[in-house]
């Protein structure tokens, strides 16, 4: 008897993560069909030129690696989730295929995954919600998603996978997939890789920036995503409303310099325990309080504050310009190619004689 049911609930997490992964398939031709620019075939670019997998055909595919090199691959996710009245809701998804192509051609020899449009903990996605349009995976389904990734990789031939993504719901799970699949792998000559920088020092990287400029900090739909996709976006309007301008929002609830000191304690914190000293990291790590979210993301609303816009957009999106979407899309990919490079020559040193 427990033996039938152990065979019933194997079938069951089994069938759960097929259903994700035709959810997430279903997602990606969709997402596919809607991006800004058609696709695109031998006749409008080069084959050469392509680095996103789903552009190529499979005889096209077996030629990069087996012929040319390209035996890296960007597994990069996106996500589908309200950030306010004015941002679309795929701006993850657009956000990611963007950097995750341009890391590629500087890398070289390196392809791009379909981007999955779709994380754990979507914003705005409730039961009865008012902010419709969002879409989530269970953390235990998605992490087993990006497992299955990673193993789909590995079948077609690629020897260094990266793992990376745009939303911050499921880094985690995309650290442990990452990590669980390289013990799989690593003894088949294939290693994978989760690019933490990718998200955390990008997001850390850009707060500095708009401190040292003095302009508004942290929030969701605010300064970083609608400057990314003004500067992305294939004409005005297309993925950020001219509303952007003068849209109400909620404040992070952070001051600057609020923000400033709970950023210079947390990177004491952590020179300190890079130096081994724990003692000195504790200490450094006390009353960071305000703006160790970065810049107010996901803190508490002031009690003394006025009423709440509640219209899903946290922080001042008015000053985003497509210049400052450039600077941001320039940081996020120099930070995922410079981990990149890294982990990869850290690996190459450790297995030399």
């Amino acid at each position: 008897m427990k033996k039938i049911e152990k065979t019933k609930k194997k079938t069951m997490t089994i069938s759960v993560v097929l259903a994700a992964v035709a959810v997430a398939a279903a997602g990606g031709i969709l997402y596919a069909q809607q991006r800004d620019t058609p696709p695109r075939s031998p006749s409008s670019a080069g084959v050469d030129d392509i680095v996103e997998l789903e552009m190529l055909t499979h005889t096209e595919v077996y030629d990069k690696i087996h012929n040319k090199g390209f035996t890296s691959v960007l597994i990069v996710n996106g996500g589908t989730e309200e950030r306010g009245p004015h941002d679309v809701l795929a701006g993850h998804s657009i956000m990611a295929r963007h950097h995750a192509v341009e890391m590629a051609k500087r890398l070289g020899k390196t392809l791009v995954a379909p981007v999955l449009p779709m994380d754990v903990n979507a914003t705005g996605l409730r039961e009865g919600t008012d902010q419709p349009g969002s879409v989530q995976l269970p953390a235990d389904v998605f992490k087993a998603v990006k497992m299955a990734e990673v193993e789909s990789m590995s079948f077609n031939g690629f020897k260094d996978i990266f793992v990376m993504g745009d939303h911050g719901g499921g880094q985690a799970m995309m650290r442990e997939a990452a990590e669980e699949m390289d013990k799989k792998l690593s003894p088949k000559g294939v290693r994978v890789y989760y690019i933490s920088d990718f998200y955390n020092k990008t997001h850390d990287d850009i707060d500095l920036y708009l401190y040292e400029h003095k302009l508004p900090i942290g929030g969701h739909g605010a300064m970083m995503e609608t400057s990314e996709m003004l500067s992305f976006e294939p004409a005005p309007g297309a993925y950020v409303r001219p509303i952007y301008k003068t849209v109400p929002f909620d404040p992070t609830g952070v001051t600057p310099e609020q923000w400033k000191t709970a950023r210079d304690a947390r990177m004491a914190r952590q020179a300190a325990l890079g130096a081994g000293n724990a003692t000195a990291a504790a200490g450094a790590g006390r009353g960071q309080g305000a703006g160790s979210a970065g810049g107010g993301r996901g803190r508490p609303q002031d009690p003394n504050a006025p009423p709440r816009v509640n219209n899903g957009l946290t922080g001042d999106p008015h000053p985003s310009t497509k210049e400052l979407g450039k600077i941001f899309a320039e940081i996020t990919v120099n930070n995922g190619v410079n981990e990149i490079r890294k982990l990869q020559s850290e690996r190459h040193a450790a297995t030399q004689p």
